[in-house]
């Protein structure tokens, strides 16, 4: 059952079971919804009467949020102005409404029902020429009445926009691995011993490396859990991701459980249905967020999407930055519109006017592949009840990465650096390998990443035409 909470003029309706701080000084008010720490002074307690003694405007709290990791929403108050932050990858999706009713919600359906919306024609355009499990451009829904948070963008309720602020207004200094590593290392500590403090933590493990560094922190820290895989119907027993974990977890005696995939009932859909909409969830996420909450129970699983994201630019390697261009964005979000590529231009048009210089192939890894990609992964299992967290989710951790070298980073030497000085006895075993020649042929450089990536789309998209096309023929025949 939802409880409500007084800010302000407003209410905040918020669920039973996670933590909701408050606290008021004279005009002003801060709330925060979720898990944070500190990660510099690892306070995590007091965090709202903290940012109103240190911070004055919104402009401060978002510079004192930038020390803070871990997956909370911040409702902030000055005088009669309104305010809403996100943590550094909206882990939290917020949805709101720009123009209107102020009405602000973590599912968009919520807001669907209470405007009574219907879809915009030229966004379900959008919608219709990608798979529901990739993401939407920029800030955009399928309704014109509803937008969605992006990272680096705070919620100004005044005004019912979303403002986006600078991270760093001129371009970064190179930094080493050893330099970044060693930044990082005492943070990423912090968030992992405060997660371990609230949470039984179980660890999904694979064959690659992001979930390994993982486990490297989770070691470190005085790891009770234990890891699992999910073995899917394509995989067999010759499969990396399957043989790799196995040995792995044997060879350093951590409890560990390989499990299969669950069935999803009719019931369970119509549920989902229900909280986020008909068509609007990938069932394939919901079927995995499903297979977890029944072999996990009560216990938190950290995810390992920021440092494959970020530590290691896989999404773009070393492409050149001057194709950072709508078209090759486009690409990445597997979307077969031309209306997407609009929409991504006025993306790429506010970075440019905010004077931005974090450079654009990280910003769209930030703010579309985990503020909207892995939103809608975050949204699922917060729907289901799965606690779903990241110890990298932290500006000061993510803006340090980005400030190396994404040819170094490319070959996972953050990683690997990582895992070193953590628990090198996790080197011992080898990572996966690229089985297939053309992935390794797109690796050589980013020319060749770049030239894969879009043969890559042509190809998906006649597939996706083609598909569309033998739906529409079957549907006619019926």
């Amino acid at each position: 059952m939802p409880v409500h909470y007084r800010f302000g003029k407003y209410y905040i309706s918020v669920d039973s079971q996670t933590p909701y701080h408050a606290f008021k000084n004279q005009s002003c008010e801060c709330a925060l919804f979720g898990y944070a720490v500190n990660l510099v002074t690892a306070e995590h307690d007091c965090i709202p009467e903290q940012i109103l003694l240190n911070c004055n405007s919104i402009d401060r709290v978002v510079e004192y949020e930038k020390n803070l990791g871990g997956k909370y929403i911040i409702f902030y108050k000055n005088e009669e102005d309104y305010y809403i932050l996100g943590d550094a990858t909206l882990s939290i999706p917020i949805f709101y409404s720009p123009s209107g009713t102020v009405v602000c919600a973590n599912s968009y359906q919520r807001i669907v029902e209470k405007l009574d919306l219907t879809p915009d024609s030229k966004y379900m355009k959008i919608r219709e020429h990608g798979d529901i499990s990739q993401a939407m451009p920029f800030d955009i829904t399928v309704y014109k009445e509803i937008k969605q948070l992006i990272p680096n963008h705070y919620y100004d309720v005044n005004h019912a926009k979303g403002v986006r602020f600078v991270n760093s207004i001129s371009k970064q200094n190179i930094i080493s691995i050893e330099e970044a590593t060693d930044k990082v290392l005492p943070l990423i500590d912090v968030l992992t011993r405060y997660y371990q403090s609230i949470f039984k933590i179980n660890c999904p493990i694979t064959s690659g490396r992001d979930s390994r560094v993982v486990l490297a922190f989770l070691l470190a820290n005085s790891f009770n859990g234990a890891c699992y895989t999910i073995k899917h119907p394509e995989h067999n027993e010759k499969t990396q991701d399957i043989v790799i974990p196995q040995e792995l977890c044997s060879t350093i005696d951590v409890p560990y459980a390989m499990i299969a995939d669950v069935e999803l009932t009719k019931e369970e859909i119509d549920k989902m249905d229900n909280l986020l909409g008909k068509g609007n969830y990938s069932t394939r996420t919901l079927r995995i967020a499903k297979t977890i909450k029944e072999h996990c129970g009560n216990s938190a699983i950290i995810n390992g999407d920021i440092i494959g994201q970020v530590g290691k630019c896989s999404l773009h390697r070393d492409i050149p930055s001057l194709f950072a261009t709508p078209s090759y964005f486009r690409c990445k979000l597997h979307n077969y519109s031309n209306e997407a590529k609009e929409q991504l231009k006025i993306w790429l048009d506010e970075i440019r006017q905010s004077g931005e210089q974090i450079n654009t192939f990280d910003l769209f890894s930030i703010e579309s592949r985990l503020g909207r990609w892995a939103a809608q992964e975050n949204l699922i299992y917060n729907a289901i009840g799965q606690v779903y967290l990241n110890i990298f989710n932290s500006r000061r951790i993510i803006y340090v990465w980005t400030a190396v070298s994404r040819k170094l980073r490319k070959k996972s030497l953050l990683h690997i650096g990582l895992i070193d000085k953590k628990a090198s006895t996790l080197l011992d075993i080898p990572f996966e390998h690229d089985e297939s020649i053309a992935i390794k042929l797109s690796k050589l450089n980013g020319i060749f990443y770049l030239l894969s990536s879009y043969l890559k789309y042509y190809i998906e998209k006649q597939l996706f035409f083609r598909r569309k096309t033998h739906e529409k023929t079957d549907n006619n025949s019926r």
